[in-house]
Formats: C-alpha cells, structure tokens, sequence
C-alpha cells in the first residue's frame, strides 16, 4: 500500500508555484481570511500549508487555501510549506482529515469530507472495492466490505464514532457542488438531520428542497420534501350545527325550554309548524304559517 511521503528538503515555496485545484472541498471565505490576516500580523503564520509535489516539478495545495489566500492578500511571496509526494488518494487524505479535526467544521462540511475521504480510501485501497461496482450510496450489502473496512479505519483515525461516520457518508455522497454552494448560501446552517432527509429523497426532488431551504421559505429541508397536506375546507354549516347539538346536550332541560320559548316562532316557521293565539274577544289569529302551508 502507497503512502503520502514527507519532503523535508522542501520546507518553503514561492506563493505563485502553489497551485490551487478546483476540486477543493471547501471554498475560500473572505471572513475566515480576514481573520487569518489578523492573525498573521500579530503572530505570524501559525501552521505551513501543506502542499504535493507533482512531476515537473509542480506543487498543488493540500491544505491551506485560507491560509494562502490571507498571505497572498498581505502580499507575502513565500509561504513556509510541509510538502508531501505520493500517491493522490493517500495525500488528499490529509487535507480530509485536517479538516475533520477542526471544531467548526459544519455538518455540510463534515458530511462533503466524509463522503470524499470514503472515495479516496477505496481508490487508495481497491481490494476493498471488490464487488461495489454499481452500488449505490446507501449502505447495502454489496458495499458492505468497503464499508466495514473504511468504518473500522475511519473510527480509528478520527475518533468519530461508526454510527456517525455512516450518517455523514450517507449525506456527502447525496451532495454535488451546486446543491453544497447553495446550502452554504442558506439563511441558516444546514444540519445533519436535514442532509439525511435530502439524501433519502429522489434525486430529481433534491434541487427544488434546497432552493427552498435557501431561500428561507422552510426552516427544514425535510418540510420542503414533504409539505403539510392543507388544512381541510371547512363548512360554516357542519360547524354551527355541531356547536348547536353539543350546546344543546349539556345544557339542563329549564335552559332547554326557555331557549324554545325564546325562538319558538324562528323554529315553527322553519318545520312548518302553524301557530294561533286567542284574542280578547274569543277570536283566533294565525301568528305564522309554515314553511310547509306555503
């Protein structure tokens, strides 16, 4: 198995030989950098950049890319560098882990490096691929093999525990450059929680959630897959009607009688019911006719 091999002859490198690829993991932000500026000027740079020698020779960016970019921005020419040689995987999984280190790492950033450090391992070890070819990222039983031996390393090397590891695998691998761009861009940070709900929905549902949770219409990824059902129409009628009968129980029956009294012509005209009072002289008159009479 190859190895990342240390180059202690080579301890400091121009700024300008130092490549930066475009598949870095995480983008440059120019509040990090500000402060990294900071501290430069007070304490000078802290940690090298790290750095892989390549055939020319050329050197690419392992880890750094705040820290460069803050030396460049001060206008710096040289940058005190551990530079490595080897194989790509196995160099890469340093800045991987470096990475995975920091504190403030947020869950879509852990998951991104998780989910790369669980490619770079199989492309750094191929034995452990055998029989993975078209698995999908879901952890099933033609995976298992890679998936045990990376989880037992992994566990191991970064501390992380098994259940987690998998979860963050299982959130990076959902993850392209264009959704991460724009869950960075998000009001709010986006939680392990709600990177599972993406990478359980379809792919083709992903896009629309995100742009939701970006934009802030959802405070959830989870709630832009799977949107509340509307609230039923309600029926004024229905309503008053159930109101009415559940009054009309609970009451005692003297409250009953005098709720008749009181709309006793409404309710006659409503069934239909005649209704006739006796005048002074022995006379009857019709006080309503019903509904039904008409």
């Amino acid at each position: 198995m190859s190895r990342a091999k240390l180059i202690p002859s080579v301890s400091v490198l121009p700024l300008d030989q130092i490549e930066v690829t475009d598949d870095r993991l995480r983008p440059v932000s120019d509040a990090a950098v500000a402060a990294i500026v900071t501290s430069i000027e007070e304490h000078g740079l802290i940690y090298p950049l790290v750095v892989r020698r390549t055939k020319g020779p050329r050197y690419e960016l392992v880890d750094g890319g705040h820290r460069r970019a803050a030396l460049m921005l001060i206008g710096a020419e040289t940058a005190p560098v551990r530079c490595y040689e080897g194989p790509a995987p196995a160099i890469r999984l340093i800045e991987i882990d470096t990475n995975l280190a920091r504190a403030d790492l947020s869950d879509l950033d852990r998951a991104i490096h998780m989910a790369s450090r669980r490619r770079e391992y199989v492309a750094e070890h191929p034995e452990t691929a055998q029989g993975i070819a078209g698995a999908k990222a879901r952890w099933d039983a033609t995976a298992e093999l890679a998936v045990a031996s990376f989880v037992s390393m992994t566990v191991e090397q970064t501390g992380i525990g098994e259940r987690k590891i998998r979860k963050l695998v299982e959130a990076g691998e959902a993850l392209d450059t264009v959704l991460s761009e724009r869950l960075r861009s998000a009001p709010r940070r986006a939680s392990l929680n709600d990177l599972l709900a993406l990478s359980k929905a379809q792919p083709e549902a992903r896009e629309a959630a995100v742009e939701a949770f970006a934009s802030g219409a959802v405070n959830k990824i989870a709630k832009a897959l799977n949107p509340a059902a509307p609230p039923p129409v309600k029926d004024p009628v229905e309503e008053g009607f159930t109101a009415l009968m559940t009054v009309w129980h609970r009451v005692p029956m003297a409250a009953r009688n005098r709720f008749v009294d009181a709309v006793g012509v409404d309710l006659a005209r409503m069934l239909g019911v005649q209704i006739s009072a006796e005048l002074p002289d022995g006379s009857s008159v019709d006080l309503v006719k019903g509904i039904a009479a008409e």
